[in-house]
């Protein structure tokens, strides 16, 4: 259940942080300007582990060849 969570909100950020690359929403109040600092966070860590995540099984499945 927190995993389903935890990936829903990781997609979410996802369609946010693309949508506002691509469409840059124009009303920026503060708190749509918090938002999408959370969300940006959300999405650039993501990343940043799944990255990380395939190098360590790339480097694991080489040591074991």
């Amino acid at each position: 259940m927190k995993k389903t969570i935890l990936k829903s909100i990781i997609v979410l950020s996802y369609i946010y942080c693309l949508g506002y690359i691509l469409f840059d929403f124009p009303n920026d109040t503060f708190v749509l300007r918090t938002i999408t600092g959370v969300m940006s966070f959300i999405f650039s860590y993501s990343l940043l582990l799944k990255i990380l995540d395939n190098k360590k099984e790339k480097k694991l499945a080489n040591s074991e060849k």
